[in-house]
């Protein structure tokens, strides 16, 4: 089993932490912060240490910031991660349920109950979080984040580092653009 650096610590990183610990493909080496938290994983230092740790032998890690309001944040440890060399897993709670023709970005997480329909396209670091519904031939720009319970029906497309709130509902064939927020509950015709 190989190991994996957790870059980012809060609720989202609680959320992919439990994901990796249920997918058994990874073991969590510690994560790297701004300060040290009570997770019960290695505190390994800020940032500044992953291309130590890189260094070391650990060649995977998993962006556990949230969406934040943005996507810009998440696509500048994206790149720095990938500027050290690191490989950024697609991380799946095994209770989720993605199509064999859907195809997935790397550094994606794809939390508990998600459904990813067939000939859906999704992004790099997009996060589709708990019993969110992608739908067939969805498309989800990079960095977009699909909330708790959004429902995308068919052919949805999602910008890049578009929000989708939690429980949002966008009808077939709608288009949200870049950057652009979804609130919660709200229906998209």
């Amino acid at each position: 089993m190989e190991d994996i650096i957790l870059v980012g610590f809060g609720g989202h990183g609680k959320s992919v932490a439990d994901c990796i610990e249920r997918e058994k493909l990874f073991r969590i080496a510690g994560y790297t912060d701004n300060k040290e938290q009570s997770c019960g994983y290695p505190y390994l230092g800020t940032d500044q240490e992953l291309f130590n740790y890189f260094e070391k032998g650990i060649k995977n890690a998993a962006v556990c910031v949230g969406y934040l309001g943005k996507g810009s944040i998440r696509k500048k440890i994206f790149e720095k991660l990938k500027g050290i060399g690191f490989t950024l897993p697609v991380i799946k709670d095994p209770s989720a349920v993605v199509s064999s023709s859907a195809r997935i970005g790397e550094g994606t997480f794809i939390g508990k109950g998600a459904v990813v329909n067939a000939g859906a396209q999704v992004g790099r670091m997009v996060i589709i979080n708990s019993m969110a519904l992608v739908e067939h031939e969805c498309v989800l720009g990079d960095f977009s984040h699909i909330a708790v319970a959004a429902v995308l029906c068919g052919e949805v497309s999602v910008g890049r580092a578009a929000f989708v709130g939690a429980n949002a509902t966008v009808i077939q064939g709608m288009k949200i653009k870049p950057h652009q927020i979804v609130p919660a509950g709200a229906v998209v015709r």
